[in-house]
């Protein structure tokens, strides 16, 4: 049997380097169709919950005009939040208990224009 020191030491090695930590291959991200369970397992970084039944499927981000919200429920979507170049704007003064779900608008940087007195 072995002393205790190196006992503890064989057994440490053991936890720390095992085959599953030792060798951790890149974990591979879903495509879009596949069921998910949260936003970071997909390519696309949008698990959206399906509106008819409990599945979650990866899905593109949206495009411009498409439904928007940008709150994660539960690591999940209701609708995806706007691509690149492209922001998620709500209804102004809308007041109500249900969630409010926004509209994918083109960014459009405001430049500042000078005012001369």
């Amino acid at each position: 049997m072995m002393p205790r020191p190196q006992l503890l030491f064989f057994l440490s090695f053991l936890l720390l380097f095992n085959r599953s930590s030792f060798f951790l291959a890149p974990k591979k991200l879903l495509e879009n169709g596949e069921i998910c369970t949260t936003n970071q397992k997909c390519k696309s970084g949008c698990c959206r919950k399906g509106e008819e039944n409990c599945e979650s499927h990866c899905t593109t981000k949206g495009s411009e005009g498409s439904k928007c919200h940008t709150e994660i429920f539960f690591g999940l979507y209701n609708e995806c939040p706007c691509g690149s170049n492209l922001t998620c704007v709500f209804p102004k003064n809308q007041k109500t208990f249900k969630l409010i779900y926004g509209s994918c608008e083109k960014y459009v940087k405001k430049t500042h224009t000078r005012t001369w007195f």
